[in-house]
């Protein structure tokens, strides 16, 4: 907003003229309502006076009372049309109102009347940046430093702009070119930074956020992105310390936050971040997606029991969905039990993701006669996984862009009759479209081991391994419908072939853990320290230590339990294809707990990689039980941390037998019971009977 400085008086009116004055030292120094309370009292004498009409909308607006402003603003421009300054700062206040159609046309009439009016080409860049019109938003902002070369934030703008026009090098180039013209200056290193960012130049971003710090060490959007940038390259530890740096500068930030939190989880410090994330519930106790980061750390963390993880999900739904349940409407699909039905997927996950390695295979095989297809993806990321789901699909909608009411509206719209949640409380997830009952059958599937604490939700489907009879039913606010043949399964397609043991010409045996690192809690150290300790050849392979703070974290808590860092073989973070291939250096695989592993066990599976898992009482802890169940080795699954150890130990001392069943698993796993037309079939049936239930309710 321009401020208040001008001195123009009324003919007759010296008493207004000196109070209008006093007024507006009062206003430049802050004293805001002084200055309405004079504005007000020469306003009762003079009705049409348009300076303190103006200056009266400007305090309003000052002092968060932006509606009140705008009707004074246009009267003053009514009286007064010749005034620039009128037109810009309504221009102004419609841009903070987010009214950006009221906004551009004010700066366009003041460009109209007066071309050279620098702020107002520079508020109408930014205007139209805002509105998604960036070519415009970028002729703006050269046409500012066609007036004024020096104006850095005219510099930043286009950057910026250009950035998200995907013209990363001329951002970059406009980037240095506002630190040739302008002093050493925080903001524009960090502007560079964020170019060099977005264009996946993380160590040049790196070394430009660390300049800004240099130049302004308090620089809170510095410390944050300087953070990111460290996480992406893996450096979690310095991710941490830059994201605290920006709490101290600002401490209310929750995106620093949950970014720290995230980083925290995958270092394994879970109650840390189970802390933070509780906090920022108490800064934003409506925030659907920091409740399900909270659900999902708890279900890796030991000390949770089953019920306590079970209330929280109780929770969730008592805070996000029972508010929404007297809103629900119902629903007009008709009532055919035979009719061919529409079926909706939901998920983040169309794309190269776990997801997609246990979704595809039932996609590919779904009775086109029987169901139309849709599929509403929750992400921007594009890759060809998204390409090959969206071409098996009827109907596919990227939604990310689209409002929890305005999506549950679309679903609506379309007529789904079942509508299938594959995510649960992982990332990007749209259980609050859910909690709107958009559907009359509604379901959760593959993303999430374990309940969504919904009761929107009618169904979760599992099998009968994950989920025995009588066992978990006790932790659901859904029905479980168990598929006969589990979880169809796609193994990659450039997986090696599976070697021979390589204990059998070594002397040493290898055990391994490839899964994330924060499902290795100090209880599952403690019981894998115990296998070392009985077998002295043996030693422990560890993925995904990315970091010296991992690696400390590590030995740290194997040498508590007695095991040296020459026991221990931490494998760095690698590509799939090696990941895969570590699995021929590999002779027997240990699952953790609670949160057993769920792919990472396919995948060992498929490399003839035997699992030694401990199964719980929750779905979560039974995930690898479930793979071992359905390929026929319940030898590997134990029910207490004893049997887990001799386990370990009974195959160590018979490693022909140990080799027998490495050479038999992709069999097994090719079994007719295993294939994906069959399971696709078995989830087709489960789909009729809830539809069936649904007609006759």
């Amino acid at each position: 907003m321009t401020n208040p400085d001008r001195n123009q008086t009324s003919d007759g009116a010296a008493a207004n003229a000196q109070a209008l004055q006093n007024a507006i030292a009062l206003h430049q120094s802050g004293n805001f309502r002084q200055a309405e309370v004079i504005y007000q009292r020469i306003l009762h004498t003079e009705p049409n006076h348009p300076d303190a009409l103006h200056l009266l909308g400007l305090v309003y607006h000052q002092q968060g009372q932006s509606k009140l402003a705008v009707p004074l603003i246009k009267k003053a421009i009514a009286l007064n049309p010749a005034d620039t300054t009128y037109q810009f700062n309504l221009g102004n206040l419609h841009q903070d109102l987010g009214q950006l159609d009221e906004a551009i046309a004010c700066f366009e009439q003041v460009l109209a009347s007066q071309p050279g009016y620098v702020d107002a080409l520079a508020a109408l860049g930014t205007a139209y940046k805002a509105q998604g019109r960036l070519d415009e938003a970028v002729a703006s902002f050269q046409q500012v430093l066609q007036y004024q070369p020096d104006r850095s934030d005219a510099y930043f703008n286009l950057a910026r702009t250009l950035a998200d026009l995907g013209q990363l090098d001329t951002s970059v180039a406009q980037s240095k070119e506002a630190l040739l013209n302008n002093p050493p200056h925080a903001e524009l290193q960090f502007r560079l930074g964020n170019a060099r960012q977005a264009s996946d130049q993380s160590d040049l971003a790196i070394a430009h956020y660390r300049q800004a710090l240099v130049l302004k060490p308090d620089f809170a959007d510095a410390c944050y992105h300087l953070g990111n940038a460290l996480e992406k390259q893996g450096k979690f530890n310095e991710a941490i310390d830059c994201y605290r740096q920006a709490l101290k500068h600002r401490p209310d930030d929750v995106n620093a936050y949950l970014d720290c939190a995230r980083a925290l989880v995958t270092q394994g410090q879970l109650d840390d971040a189970i802390a933070i994330y509780r906090k920022v519930l108490l800064l934003q106790p409506e925030c659907a997606s920091t409740y399900s980061n909270l659900l999902l750390t708890l279900q890796s963390l030991d000390t949770c029991s089953s019920n306590a993880l079970f209330q929280e999900h109780l929770r969730y739904a008592e805070i996000f969905e029972a508010p929404l349940k007297p809103h629900w409407q119902p629903h007009g699909n008709s009532r055919e039990p035979a009719r061919k039905l529409k079926l909706g997927y939901v998920s983040a996950d169309f794309c190269r993701h776990v997801v997609a390695n246990f979704f595809e295979p039932i996609l590919a095989n779904h009775d086109k006669s029987q169901f139309e297809i849709y599929g509403y993806y929750n992400n921007t990321k594009h890759d060809s996984y998204t390409d090959r789901i969206a071409a098996q699909m009827d109907h596919f909608l990227v939604c990310s862009n689209l409002s929890e009411d305005q999506l549950a509206q679309r679903i609506r719209l379309d007529g789904i009759d079942i509508l299938v949640d594959l995510s649960g409380h992982t990332a990007l997830n749209r259980l609050p479209v859910f909690a709107r009952k958009p559907a009359p059958v509604q379901a959760s599937y593959i993303g999430y081991p374990g309940s969504t604490g919904l009761s929107a939700i009618d169904y979760r489907i599992s099998d009968p391994w994950q989920d025995p009879v009588g066992l978990t039913e006790r932790y659901h606010s859904e029905a479980l419908v168990r598929i006969p043949g589990g979880m169809a399964f796609t193994p990659e397609p450039f997986a090696p072939e599976v070697n021979a043991l390589p204990a059998l010409s070594s002397d040493e045996l290898v055990f391994a853990c490839l899964n994330n690192l924060s499902k290795v809690n100090p209880a599952v150290v403690h019981l894998w320290a115990r296998i070392l300790h009985a077998l002295p050849q043996a030693r422990l392979m560890l993925g995904n230590v990315t970091d010296s703070g991992i690696r400390d974290r590590l030995t740290s808590l194997f040498g508590k339990a007695g095991i040296g860092p020459e026991r221990l073989w931490l494998q760095a973070r690698v590509s799939v294809p090696d990941y895969l291939a570590l699995h021929h250096q590999i002779d027997m695989a240990l699952d953790p707990f609670p949160y057993s592993g769920g792919t990472t066990t396919m995948h060992s599976l498929w490399m003839g990689v035997p699992v030694i898992t401990l199964a719980g009482d929750h779905a979560v802890s039974r995930l690898c039980a479930a793979h071992l169940s359905r390929v026929g080795l319940p030898e590997f699954i134990t029910h207490s941390q004893d049997d887990y150890v001799q386990c370990a130990v009974k195959f160590a001392n018979d490693l022909p037998a140990l080799d027998a069943v490495r050479q038999s698993l992709r069999e097994r796993m090719n079994a007719p019971q295993c294939q994906p037309a069959a399971i696709t079939r078995q989830l087709e049936a489960a789909y009729r009977d809830m539809w069936h239930n649904w007609c006759t309710s």
